[in-house]
């Protein structure tokens, strides 16, 4: 249910020199007379206090519990965000009767955490937007801190999803253990005597023969492997599907197949991710975040070391 999706940040500036495109990429701290992990600092401040609207798109939204690490250049924290505009009764699921009804003015509050990393001396910093379900909160950050980044700088800024090779290096060769089948409904007839039962998501997991395994994850993302070919004629057969792997003894589960976004597959939670009433706990969620900004440091920033270490 709950998920990370890493972004490259970077900004172009067209008025360097340099004969690759990557030359053209301005030092984050460094952009003018601008640090961006100090705008970034900035912005959240400024929204930290009361909730904001967003008319186009209907949403609220508040920056709670923030951090900011300003030696190590990190910043994290619970950015809250609601959608209102829409009437709707809110059922207690265990009487199945209202327990009240949300009007159009009316906003549901998700908290989603989110996790800058901005080393000085680099063009591309690393973003981690919370995802809840499947309902993340990166477009609606991103359109409105590129405004504002914008009127400071005169430049813009640029948030893309990490790139396979870039983001999952250190599990490329982890061994897939199992496939999971995220609402498998091809068994309609055993899927309907399992509904009878309470249950309302059929999860079919495959698991290989005893001591072998699936493929490394990097299978999954070359479309010529065996294992790509499997996942995309098990994609019609089900919402989402994951893939378990294990290296050095750590497990990691990673989305897969269509419905990993833009070529990087999401990055499930652990299963013993600490939760508070469905939500992750503020350190347990920073924990998770520090471990995979170090593997993704030890490819995007050689000799940076331990990014809580510089």
């Amino acid at each position: 249910m709950h998920s990370l999706s890493p972004y490259l940040m970077r900004c172009f500036n067209p008025q360097l020199q340099g004969n690759k495109i990557e030359d053209r990429y301005t030092i984050l701290d460094k952009v003018g007379q601008f640090d961006t992990y100090v705008l970034i600092k900035e912005y959240i401040e400024s929204k930290s206090v009361g909730y904001h609207l967003v008319e186009k798109s209907k949403q609220v939204f508040c920056f709670e519990g923030m951090e900011f690490d300003v030696e190590n250049r990190l910043i994290c924290g619970w950015f809250q965000v609601g959608h209102y505009g829409t009437k709707s009764d809110i059922i207690n699921i265990s009487t199945g009767k209202v327990d009240f009804i949300k009007a159009q003015d009316n906003a549901d509050i998700i908290k989603h955490f989110i996790y800058f990393f901005l080393p000085k001396g680099f063009n591309e910093g690393i973003a981690f937007f919370h995802s809840y379900r499947g309902n993340g909160i990166k477009t609606l950050f991103f359109e409105l801190f590129k405004d504002y980044f914008l009127s400071k700088t005169k430049l813009n800024l640029q948030m893309n999803p990490l790139t396979y090779d870039k983001a999952l290096a250190a599990w490329e060769n982890a061994n897939a253990k199992e496939i999971r089948l995220i609402k498998f409904s091809a068994l309609n007839d055993i899927a309907d005597q399992i509904k009878k039962l309470g249950h309302n998501e059929q999860e079919l997991k495959i698991k290989p023969r005893r001591k072998s395994t699936f493929g490394k994850l990097k299978d999954y993302f070359n479309q010529e492997s065996e294992q790509a070919k499997a996942i995309e004629l098990l994609s019609p057969l089900c919402s989402e599907i994951k893939t378990v792997v294990e290296l050095n003894g750590n497990k990691r589960t990673f989305i897969v197949g269509k419905s990993a976004s833009n070529s990087i597959c999401e990055i499930e939670a652990p299963e013993d991710l600490e939760l508070i009433d469905g939500n992750p706990k503020f350190d347990a969620i920073k924990k998770w975040c520090d471990i995979v900004t170090e593997e993704f440091s030890s490819t995007m920033y050689p000799g940076l070391g331990k990014c809580n270490e510089q």
